[in-house]
Order: structure tokens, then C-alpha cells, then sequence
């Protein structure tokens, strides 16, 4: 990635590393209220993307993939272990 400007790859880790926190903290809730922490989760991001200026498809796309992410991370959890100490 030695065209991708140093910043971006900062953000990328970052973001990435969100999605993993809020994954774990998604999956060690009881299984009924995980999908209403994911759509707070959804809900937060949004806003929270809104205030740094992103818009319409940017703004979509970029809640989406973290969505994604963050889904992955519960569904691994649940498949293997908790997030407290499993084989996640």
C-alpha cells in the first residue's frame, strides 16, 4: 500500500480497530439486544460521519462497510467463542 497516502492508512486502522471494539462489546450483550445495539451502532456512526462532513454516497458507503465489519466481528464471536476470553 506504498500509494495509499500515510493518513488514510492511519484512518483505515482505526476504523478497523473501532469495528473490532464495538463488535466484542455487540457480542457479549444477550443475543436480544444485540440487532438494537447494531442499529445504535448504525445510528452513531451516521451522525457521527454527518458532523465530520461526509454526504450522501460517501457517507453511505462508509457507514455500510463499517456495518459489515463490525457484523462479521459478532457473527465471528458467536461462532467461536465469547469475547471475553473464546477462540475469537
Amino acid at each position: 500500500m506504498t500509494d495509499v497516502p500515510e493518513k488514510a492508512e492511519e484512518i483505515a486502522r482505526r476504523t478497523w480497530d473501532m469495528a473490532q471494539r464495538v463488535g466484542m462489546q455487540i457480542a457479549a450483550l444477550p443475543k436480544e439486544q444485540r440487532e438494537p445495539a447494531l442499529v445504535q451502532a448504525e445510528q452513531s456512526l451516521t451522525k457521527t460521519y454527518q458532523e465530520f462532513g461526509a454526504t450522501g454516497p460517501q457517507l453511505e458507503g462508509f457507514v455500510k462497510l463499517q456495518m459489515q465489519a463490525i457484523r462479521h466481528f459478532v457473527a465471528e464471536i458467536e461462532a467461536s467463542g465469547t469475547p471475553q476470553g473464546g477462540n475469537a
